[in-house]
């Protein structure tokens, strides 16, 4: 894959890994360490001083997050000339868990419910620490090279458009698993964040996120979120305590739903999945 021809100093950047509506990413060579690392480069300009500090106070609280196990490193952060954005993180080798969903399809009850509890143990130390996510999904949990799997993406996941708040922005969502309040321009708060991680579990196991249809057909926006108020849809073959954590996860209604990561990592982790597929 070609890129545009691109300097960073310290690094040498040598392909593409990835690219989306928002960013790409470079497979780059950390110099002064010699390791190979990831730099995510924001398509979005930053055209004030004040989205520079807001990024780089996002970038900041995110990276005192990397010491956590289920947390991607951030190793450096900055904006280039043209006052787009950058990340450097740890690479991950084994893509994310969007691209093995779409390769080998739905995960174990397992490997679902342990991946929710390491992710949400991740989550609960971000909002402990100030940060929001706001852009949970399979997409953004990478697999490392020992095959362990961490959240990625804080600072960059909700940034806005330039002089637009991240509290009225939309463009940076992801529909599919955003939580129903985001829809109608709502303060963003923790209990987001667990909603887009329950719906991030519930896809593992099923291969789809809630209330998809199982032929795949595209849903246009407004069909979305009428299907986010709908109750939740059991999973099948899945243990009834499993889904009564995700049914109170997914609740519509921000101030009836399960609003602390902790109490998601705990229930999670509380239920019995020894005789689960």
């Amino acid at each position: 894959m070609r890129f545009e021809r691109m300097q960073l100093a310290g690094y040498e950047i040598q392909e593409v890994l990835g690219q989306g509506g928002f960013a790409t990413v470079y497979r780059a060579r950390q110099l002064a360490v010699g390791r190979e690392v990831a730099l995510k480069v924001d398509s979005r300009v930053l055209d004030s001083p004040r989205d520079r500090q807001r990024f780089m106070r996002e970038v900041t609280a995110a990276g005192q997050l990397s010491g956590h196990p289920h947390v991607v490193p951030v190793y450096d952060a900055g904006v280039f000339g043209d006052n787009r954005p950058y990340m450097v993180l740890e690479l991950c080798p084994g893509g994310s868990l969007g691209d093995r969903l779409h390769h080998k399809g739905p995960l174990s009850v397992k490997e679902a419910r342990d991946i929710g509890v390491g992710i949400a143990d991740a989550v609960a130390a971000a909002h402990t620490a100030g940060v929001l996510h706001r852009d949970i999904k399979p997409g953004n949990i990478l697999i490392n090279r020992y095959g362990g799997v961490a959240l990625a993406d804080f600072g960059l996941a909700a940034m806005p458009r330039p002089d637009r708040e991240l509290s009225v922005t939309r463009e940076a969502l992801t529909p599919a698993y955003a939580p129903p309040e985001a829809f109608h321009l709502a303060e963003p708060t923790p209990a987001g964040d667990v909603y887009s991680l329950a719906a991030t579990v519930y896809a593992l196991l099923r291969g789809r996120p809630p209330h998809f249809p199982e032929d795949g057909t595209q849903l246009s926006l407004a069909e979305l979120i009428v299907r986010h108020t709908w109750p939740y849809p059991d999973l099948p073959g899945v243990p009834t305590a499993l889904n009564e954590v995700l049914g109170r996860a997914l609740v519509a209604d921000p101030a009836r739903r399960l609003s602390d990561a902790g109490a998601l990592r705990d229930a999670l982790a509380a239920v019995d999945v020894d005789s689960a597929d």
